[in-house]
């Protein structure tokens, strides 16, 4: 009888595990990806329907037994797989509205690279969540270390990996196309598009030498040095000048700059007129769903009798699809209350932003932690339900990502939000004189002006992240 006990106690923790998994995989999957994911369900689980259609009509009985069916014994595993399609995470704009993107995306486009790279298991997982972090244009902005410590807490899809690990799958990935991407700095970008130069390019130990062991000589402009250096004739250094301005400074903006359909948002952000902020889901889902009302009266009826043999598997059966059709519902109902008050919390967070006319410097900082003891969830969830997630907002469709930014301490206490510092620092450098380019020293003395504490190794991290060249080159552009 104890063994009974626990076995059945098993089966209820492993049911529950299977649960939470795939509320998991429910929560990442986006508006428009989710029809599709139902649908599935739908042709895999007669005892689902979706409401206003014709109700599914059965014989009576062990007639039942001719049309032959799955006994369920294979359903083990959980709800239907969630297809496997393009994340639109790899092409958001975070720093601004979203950029349509082209008509393969650049998650798309390495992501049928992989298999080249013959990755293992383990190895291709890390390779998926290295790549859902480049930027739009390419780069990875976070670092490996931290990197590796976000996914080594994800309990659902990750597993402990040491900085180590993901460096080396990291650099597997930067051999893929478009040469550069990956990067985790402009020189580093340059100097990937040198090394991916066929080996019998004359040109490329040079530049391979340039953009790696000599780059200080280059960025301090000591082009004299160099020449000597590398013994070549002004004819050959301006051959080489022209081939490195050749290279791109954002290899993964290539695809994304043409135009493709637009992204179906999951949320509708309305302000009402007295500054009210509301948030909806754009699609219901749930409410469209129903257990089978022809399965439900078979397991009335089968269950007032006393079955056995091929009967009992019939009610098996019904009672496995029917239990299935009712957990199915309930997932989705879960997620949707999950994502709109995720939703709602970032919005609320984000107010001042939304009232100013989406006013960048208006940003608060915000971090997965704040929103996760605010819905009381886990951080992993509130990670889902933002990857891949977009708002439609007075300003235009956002990602949801956004929204999130660490901060710095202003002059007055406060905390002032990074994206409100970039978009400071973008506006500063736009207004500079094209002739006397402002040092990140000088861009310091300008932000601490405005009531920003930062250090000019700041400074200069944000003017990289955005692409900006540093005031040498800013002055002559390579």
């Amino acid at each position: 009888m104890p063994s009974s006990r626990l076995s059945q106690v098993q089966r209820q923790v492993l049911r529950q595990n299977q649960r939470q998994i795939q509320l998991a995989r429910l929560l990442e999957v986006p508006t428009e990806e989710l029809d599709k994911y139902i649908n599935q369900e739908l042709e895999k689980n007669e005892g689902l329907e979706i409401e206003g259609e014709e109700p599914l009509n059965l014989p009576e009985g062990p007639l039942l037994l001719r049309g032959g069916y799955s006994s369920g014994t294979n359903d083990e595993e959980g709800l239907s797989p969630i297809p496997h399609t393009a994340d639109r995470d790899d092409t958001e704009d975070f720093y601004g509205p979203y950029n349509f993107s082209a008509k393969q995306t650049l998650y798309e486009s390495l992501m049928e690279q992989l298999p080249g790279l013959e990755l293992s298991p383990r190895e291709r997982a890390i390779a998926e969540y290295l790549i859902g972090n480049l930027d739009e244009r390419g780069y990875l902005t976070e670092s490996v270390g931290r990197l590796a410590r976000l996914f080594s807490m994800d309990t659902a899809q990750g597993f402990p990996v040491s900085e180590s690990e993901m460096e080396a799958v990291l650099s597997k990935i930067q051999s893929l196309e478009p040469p550069g991407i990956a990067a985790r700095s402009p020189q580093e970008c340059l100097y990937l598009q040198a090394k991916a130069l066929p080996e019998d390019d004359p040109q490329k130990p040079y530049l391979m030498r340039l953009l790696g062991q000599d780059f200080h000589l280059f960025a301090a402009r000591r082009f004299d040095k160099l020449r000597e250096l590398y013994k070549l004739s002004e004819t050959e250094w301006n051959q080489l000048i022209e081939r490195l301005r050749s290279f791109s400074l954002a290899p993964g903006a290539s695809l994304s700059e043409e135009t493709a359909p637009q992204v179906q948002p999951d949320f509708l952000l309305r302000i009402e007129s007295d500054g009210t902020l509301r948030v909806e889901l754009t699609r219901w889902y749930a409410p469209r769903l129903r257990v089978s009302s022809a399965y439900k009266r078979l397991l009335e009826q089968y269950d007032r009798k006393k079955s056995t043999g091929e009967l009992s598997e019939v009610l098996r059966h019904i009672k496995d699809r029917v239990e299935r059709a009712e957990q199915f519902i309930q997932l989705l109902h879960q997620r949707e209350i999950t994502l709109l008050r995720t939703a709602e919390e970032i919005i609320r967070h984000q107010r001042l932003f939304f009232l100013s006319g989406c006013d960048e410097r208006q940003l608060r900082p915000l971090v997965l932690r704040q929103v996760a003891e605010a819905v009381k969830v886990d951080i992993s969830t509130v990670s889902r339900v933002v990857n891949s997630k977009y708002i439609e907002t007075p300003c235009g469709v956002y990602p949801l990502k956004f929204f999130f930014s660490e901060g710095l301490r202003s002059q007055d206490g406060k905390q002032i939000s990074n994206k409100a510092v970039k978009r400071l620092l973008q506006d500063i450098i736009a207004q500079e004189p094209p002739n006397t380019p402002l040092s990140d020293e000088k861009l310091v003395k300008l932000l601490r002006e405005r009531g920003i504490d930062i250090k000019r190794r700041t400074v200069a991290k944000y003017r990289e992240q955005l692409g900006i060249p540093s005031a040498r080159e800013r002055k002559r552009i390579i």
